[in-house]
């Protein structure tokens, strides 16, 4: 069974409001995580700009962050995902525009990212993404650390801080003539390697504590833990999803799991998830929470009907026997 101490710990230690956006935001003990912290603090005292590479979901942003958070520097720190974006969205977006440059164009102009981002730090999230043609306008940006706004003459200096990021094999799309080579090697200067949740087995227990510590300050029924054989579930999966796949894990089993000790019946992937949704056709549509309570009835009843008590049941349940009578007083067992 978990230790409720180490729990607690981290629930002091590590929760959403106390965190700041610095490196003792970024949990893990593994040496994988612990190196690519340090790298990434020698970046951050220099002006460099910073290429983050891994996989969706390792967490760029959150290093990106620290690395802003730790230079120092007096503005703020401005995330844009590229791929989210227009090629022309993206261009008034990053460089601005002048007063009437276009129909539709504000009154007053608009400042670009670059500007608004004087002294501090612009966070240029799936670069990879970013159109040919818009390439070539933030090489020109990032060599001459000058910008000019759509419609506009005149160059304004800029003093900010790039950081990129891609999931992308960026050397690929250099040879396919997808991503401009000069590009490449303005910005690949200092890459920093974001390692997966795979590359990181050590961490995996301590994260899942740490967002099941977050929901359980805002949860009314007790605090939740994982028994053993969910952390054995855990470890024993191949995360694609990486961190960002191990929270909404961690989240979807609280929401399901009615106890304060959260059984490996709760915790599931995607491809359970995919599972479940065709059974509920067959079901009649219940819905996924409808159909883990008769799972759970079912294991309850037989468990009941194979043991000598309630508190053996309870045992054998991994459950305290206070949550398992609330459970056969819920389904009338």
């Amino acid at each position: 069974m978990p230790d409720v101490q180490d729990i607690q710990t981290v629930t002091e230690t590590h929760t959403e409001e106390g965190l700041s956006a610095g490196f003792e935001s970024i949990i893990g003990v593994s040496k994988a995580i612990k190196d690519t912290i340090k790298t990434a603090i020698k970046a951050a005292a220099t002006d460099v700009i910073v290429t983050l590479r891994g996989e969706s979901g390792t967490g760029k942003e959150v290093f990106a962050k620290a690395i802003h958070t730790k230079s120092g520097r007096k503005g703020i720190f401005i995330p844009v995902n590229c791929a989210a974006l227009p090629e022309s969205l993206l261009e008034t977006e990053l460089f601005g525009y002048e007063a009437g440059s276009f129909t539709g164009a504000d009154k007053q102009g608009k400042p670009g990212l670059f500007e608004v981002a004087k002294n501090g730090t612009l966070f240029l999230d799936e670069i990879a993404d970013i159109p040919m043609n818009m390439q070539g306008k933030l090489l020109r940006a990032l060599q001459e650390q000058k910008v000019r706004r759509i419609g506009g003459t005149k160059e304004l200096d800029t003093d900010v801080r790039i950081i990129t990021a891609t999931n992308r094999n960026i050397e690929e799309m250099v040879q396919s003539g997808l991503f401009r080579e000069d590009l490449y090697f303005r910005i690949n200067l200092l890459p920093i390697f974001v390692p997966s949740l795979n590359e990181r087995q050590e961490d995996i227990k301590l994260l899942a504590n740490h967002f099941l510590s977050n929901l359980n300050i805002k949860r009314h029924e007790g605090a939740q833990i994982l028994c053993d054989e969910s952390y054995e579930k855990l470890l024993s999966h191949k995360w694609k999803g990486n961190v960002r796949e191990l929270k909404n894990v961690i989240e979807r089993a609280a929401i399901l799991c009615d106890s304060n000790i959260i059984s490996s019946e709760f915790i599931l992937f995607a491809s359970d998830i995919s599972k479940v949704m065709q059974k509920q056709d067959i079901l009649g549509g219940k819905t996924l929470k409808l159909h883990m309570e008769n799972t759970e009835r079912g294991i309850i009843k037989e468990t009941l009907k194979n043991t000598t008590s309630i508190r053996q049941a309870a045992l054998k349940l991994g459950i305290s026997h206070v949550a398992l009578l609330n459970k056969i007083k819920k389904y009338n067992l």
